[in-house]
């Protein structure tokens, strides 16, 4: 069925009799949510413009935004004090909430950049056979007893070093993925490594294993 066109003298009382019953000042934008989209956006505004025109609204700017309030008959001076406080502290939840929506995009953009739960899954599962591995070269250099020429001691060393910063740069990786990926889940950590079966090293992050 075809939406009913109203004419503009409808739309322009039903404006007024909205802003005098609500007695409070509103951009067309409120206007037009309020009244369930009755009448179009467009319409609305002409119509608060008509009603401007005729000296029983009136208007004022804020930035972009146009504020209307329908005029007061008694006590104008009273009312139009009331009404500009009114407007500023509207203006006011306005800009915080505009604030607000920057700062959720911001983190909406973060969490759409970091991996996704399976991404980073299959990266944790890596990460843990390569440090079991590293762990396991790790245990072989330690148990090692037999005499070794100087120079190759002193590779060895080297190379145990190398894997150590590895190791360590390996487990920081696996802690800030695993901090990303929980950080919005519901639930404690525990349980998701519970879940995936993440063991995490027995010796101490800083701790060198080798140090008597």
């Amino acid at each position: 069925m075809a939406k009913k066109k109203n004419s503009n003298k409808e739309e322009e009382q039903a404006v007024l009799d909205y802003l005098t019953k609500s007695n409070r000042p509103y951009s067309a934008t409120d206007i037009f949510n309020n009244l369930h989209s009755k009448y179009s956006k467009t319409s609305i505004t002409k119509a608060l413009e008509k009603l401007v025109e005729d000296e029983t609204v009136f208007a004022k700017v804020y930035g972009k935004t146009t504020i209307y309030s329908v005029k007061q008959v008694t006590n104008p001076s009273d009312n139009v004090g009331e009404l500009s406080n009114s407007i500023s502290e509207l203006t006011e939840k306005y800009q915080e909430i505009l604030t607000e929506n920057k700062k959720l995009d911001t983190t909406l953009t973060s969490i759409k950049n970091k991996p996704t739960t399976l991404e980073a899954t299959e990266l944790l599962e890596k990460l843990k056979q390569e440090n079991t591995l590293m762990q396991e070269r790790l245990n072989s250099l330690k148990e090692g007893t037999a005499l070794v020429p100087p120079e190759k001691r002193k590779r060895t060393n080297k190379e145990y070093d190398t894997y150590r910063q590895l190791w360590k740069k390996r487990r920081g990786m696996f802690r800030d993925i695993f901090k990303t990926v929980t950080e919005h889940l519901p639930g404690p950590p525990t349980e998701l490594k519970e879940k995936l079966g993440i063991e995490e090293d027995d010796i101490p992050f800083e701790q060198d294993p080798l140090a008597s």
